[in-house]
């Protein structure tokens, strides 16, 4: 495959056809225009995509989202990487490695979280950097979730299990609210106050700066993505803090995220009653899980005294690398595509190319 030609271009409206018909082979996505619009052209603002293509085909591609960081208390442009895929019968031919180059160029700093087997090996051989460890976290709401872990241990089944997982669920899992000298308050969207809480020094070295644009056209753009809810957090008419959370439909039945959580002077107490704020109204509405990712261990702690669950941890990688030494991420379920994964799967690309 080393001498398949192909040339590597940034992404344009001209190229979102061969876009549409990449997606229908390699991933379950939605095929209707209102998706393509959103996910490949409003987004032109804040992303930055190459694609390799060759004889009026899309090979493969790289997006990403352009971010602000605080590193190092330095406001920092990054950007975010994800949806890094070539057609499986390509492995080999550069295509993959060529598009990621293409990103790199762009001269800004690259942050990508997790990844398949194949990313894994990849980004280190091309000098990436692992820099953290996000560790995943789950609620289970529904008995289904004990379950699958009874079965793991009892391959039998027992008379009656699923009504007493259930009922153990709702009594164990269920969150509750914490006691605190605060108010918790939705909102529409964020607005130019919440920029005010990374305006100083924080206690973490790595650290996005919230977009309220780019988080406009993230959770409004495609009503598809499931219903997202702001929250604010504050102590003495002082805002301390905000959320982000999501409730979306799969084929196994509804589920909730929490997708950013953020304090500027975090303890664990804070974190954990902002935590029990957003979770309980989120299991108002029926999700089988909420899920929630973090790196920061204040955040990490909150959530198991949440009672959520700890699950597999995946790495931070970032390009170029920074210098040795352990660092204080604050990364969550908002970076990259996360907000809005998984995605739906239904429509037609059919009715956005026949004309």
């Amino acid at each position: 495959m080393s001498d398949l030609d192909f040339r590597v271009e940034r992404f344009s409206e001209r190229h979102l056809p061969l876009v549409a018909r990449f997606s229908e082979q390699h991933w379950g996505r939605p095929r209707t225009h209102a998706y393509y619009q959103w996910r490949y052209l409003e987004s032109l603002p804040f992303s930055n995509t190459f694609v390799a293509v060759a004889d009026h085909e899309c090979l493969g591609l790289v997006c990403a989202l352009r971010k602000n960081y605080l590193i190092g208390g330095q406001s920092t442009s990054v950007l975010e990487f994800f949806d890094w895929h070539s057609l499986p019968h390509l492995k080999g031919s550069g295509v993959g490695i060529r598009v990621v180059r293409a990103l790199m160029r762009e001269g800004m700093r690259l942050v990508g979280v997790g990844g398949t087997a194949d990313v894994h090996k990849a980004l280190p051989a091309m000098g990436f950097q692992t820099i953290g460890q996000a560790v995943t976290f789950e609620l289970p709401l529904k008995g289904e979730f004990l379950q699958t872990g009874l079965r793991r241990r009892l391959p039998i089944h027992v008379p009656g299990e699923r009504f007493v997982l259930n009922a153990a669920t709702g009594l164990w899992f269920r969150p509750r609210r914490r006691s605190f000298v605060g108010q918790s308050v939705p909102v529409a969207q964020i607005g130019p106050e919440v920029q005010e809480l990374y305006g100083y020094e924080t206690d973490y070295d790595v650290l996005q700066v919230p977009d309220a644009a780019l988080l406009r056209w993230a959770t409004t753009g495609y009503s598809g993505a499931g219903g997202y809810r702001f929250w604010y957090f504050t102590v003495d008419s002082q805002l301390r803090g905000w959320a982000l959370t999501r409730l979306y439909e799969t084929a196994r039945g509804r589920e909730g995220a929490i997708l950013d959580v953020f304090a500027a002077t975090p303890d664990v107490e804070l974190y954990a009653w902002m935590v029990s704020e957003v979770a309980t109204s989120l299991a108002g509405e029926g999700p089988r899980v909420i899920r929630a990712r973090a790196t920061c261990p204040m955040l990490q702690r909150a959530l198991s005294v949440n009672r959520f669950r700890q699950g597999a941890a995946v790495p931070v990688y970032t390009f170029p690398a920074m210098p040795p030494g352990e660092l204080r991420l604050h990364i969550t379920l908002n970076h990259t595509d996360a907000p809005f994964r998984p995605y739906p799967a239904t429509g037609s690309a059919a009715e956005f190319f026949i004309s």
